[in-house]
């Protein structure tokens, strides 16, 4: 058989300033297709059947996508199907033109097959490569015996992936090759392959199929360093410029979003969301476990949804030292709840099990709208169990649960959402996480989830109040609202807030 690095120096690259140019490998990529194609078990055949590749933009990961995929075509086997599987289909226009430019580039491969629109075909061996995408009508009907996804962290679900894995089974050695940079939705099934090669390379799991390569910064490098983004880009002083380097430097220095993006799609390291409202890293860096709370007063919000959503409870502990303890709670309809994770992306009847201390980050209720009386029971509940001092709810979407507490003898603070009320303790919020004041315990994945989602809000003059992220209409955000009331009502007299909740006691 021919050697894949043999064949793809035959090939020419199709874009870029090596547009036309012979594809000759650059060294991170020789060694990362000798080891792919070239470790062979006892039978002769490939060890590795899956593989993933995570590594920064513009090292050349798409060009390599194109050329792997006409190697596995013309090269692996008679009867060969390649599916290369891109995110949207502007991606997988990208990916075909490609090796479509490749193939025109090279007169001896030309003559051997003909180019469609998303597919080319080698009528010689009856083998195919087709482009498709994740928006594809039909993802069922093929048997490929390889499989390139490429940017996976976009695949929004598992559906085309599982369908296309699933479906090689009949061949001899079939290959699956991931290829993304980083992204930022922390339940997304790129997510989950990744931290699977990491537990693969660091010895954790034992799995001789599945080849990890990752060029990634680590979580806590200083991401203005050169050294850093050579960790993470093996092409840089290559495809990757010195002056671009410098430019994004002094671009991440004023913006906090572009910080973010470089992060991601330069130095590969997960963020939190596209946009986003606190400093990378933050709130998991507040991940320290809860101080003793016995004994100590404490002030909850509720941020109570619509019949169908999510109600968060979040009892936060202040301490003496300016800092906080924070222990959140979500309740959701037990019938709505694998809707739901289908909607939102992430696992809620996996959170809704207790943990090893036998605590659960979400209730499921009973029936398929939210049981507003378990709310109530849940929260009479806390507060025989603890001081509570205060309870902030929205004054305008909870006027039956407040009736019912207040005639427990609970003080409840009607809390308005408008920027009057919000923004001086979504400030103190913020400060508290960006200075590390806040201890969450680091097990709430549902409220790591919805402070992924939280965006900030101005007006004019400057005021500030949480909202969601306008790309991701289902991202939740009421733990988070519910995390900010509670601080303002606890901390209203110290910071002065412009507007004091109102209290109503028995």
């Amino acid at each position: 058989m021919v050697d894949i690095r043999d064949f793809i120096a035959l090939l020419k690259h199709s874009r870029g300033e090596y547009a036309g140019k012979p594809f000759v490998l650059f060294p991170w990529q020789a060694e990362y297709l000798d080891t792919l194609f070239n470790t062979i078990r006892d039978d002769g055949m490939r060890q590795f059947r899956t593989s993933l590749l995570a590594i920064g933009r513009k090292n050349g990961k798409t060009q390599l996508c194109a050329a792997i995929g006409l190697y596995m075509l013309f090269c692996d086997e008679v009867g060969a199907e390649v599916i290369v599987a891109a995110g949207d289909r502007q991606q997988a226009a990208l990916l075909h033109d490609a090796a479509k430019q490749m193939i025109e580039g090279s007169p001896g491969l030309m003559g051997q097959c003909k180019v469609y629109r998303n597919s080319i075909v080698v009528a010689s061996t009856n083998s195919v490569m087709k482009t498709i995408s994740s928006e594809s009508a039909t993802k069922h009907g093929y048997g490929p015996s390889c499989v390139l996804v490429d940017e996976y962290h976009v695949q929004r679900d598992r559906e085309l992936v599982d369908v296309l894995q699933t479906a090689t089974g009949h061949r001899r050695q079939p290959l699956t090759i991931f290829i993304t940079t980083a992204g930022f939705e922390r339940e997304s099934p790129c997510r989950k392959t990744w931290e699977y090669a990491e537990r693969v390379r660091d010895g954790i799991i034992d799995d001789p199929t599945f080849y990890p390569c990752i060029y990634s910064a680590p979580p806590d490098a200083d991401p203005f360093l050169e050294e850093t983004w050579r960790l993470a880009n093996p092409n840089y002083g290559v495809t990757i410029k010195p002056d671009y380097y410098q430019k994004m430097v002094i671009e991440m220095k004023e913006s906090a979003a572009t910080e973010l993006i470089v992060r991601r799609l330069h130095l590969n390291q997960w963020t939190t969301s596209e946009t986003r409202w606190l400093k990378h890293g933050a709130w998991d860096a507040c991940g320290t476990p809860l101080r003793p709370t016995a004994g100590r007063p404490c002030w909850c919000g509720v941020d109570l949804a619509s019949t169908f959503d999510t109600t968060a409870f979040v009892a936060v502990w202040p301490d003496t030292d300016g800092t906080f303890d924070v222990q959140a709670t979500l309740f959701m309809p037990a019938e709505n709840a694998l809707k739901r994770s289908r909607t939102d992306h992430v696992p809620y009847e996996e959170w809704a099990k207790p943990d090893s201390s036998g605590v659960a980050n979400v209730i499921l209720t009973d029936g398929d709208i939210t049981d507003y009386d378990a709310v109530r029971d849940f929260i009479l509940s806390f507060c025989e169990r603890n001081i509570v001092r205060g309870i902030a709810i929205d004054r305008w979407n909870a006027v039956h649960l407040t009736t019912q507490l207040v005639s427990e003898g609970i003080t409840v603070c009607p809390f308005g959402q408008g920027f009057g009320s919000l923004s001086s303790p979504s400030k103190l919020f913020e400060a508290a996480v960006l200075s590390g004041r806040i201890r969450h315990g680091g097990k709430n994945k549902a409220l790591a989830w919805q402070v992924s989602n939280t965006q900030i809000k101005t007006d004019d003059a400057g005021n500030i109040k949480p909202t969601k992220k306008h790309s991701h209409a289902t991202g939740r955000i009421d733990a988070v609202v519910a995390t900010i009331m509670a601080i303002g009502i606890s901390s209203s007299e110290q910071h002065g807030l412009q507007q004091e909740p109102e209290i109503m006691v028995m």
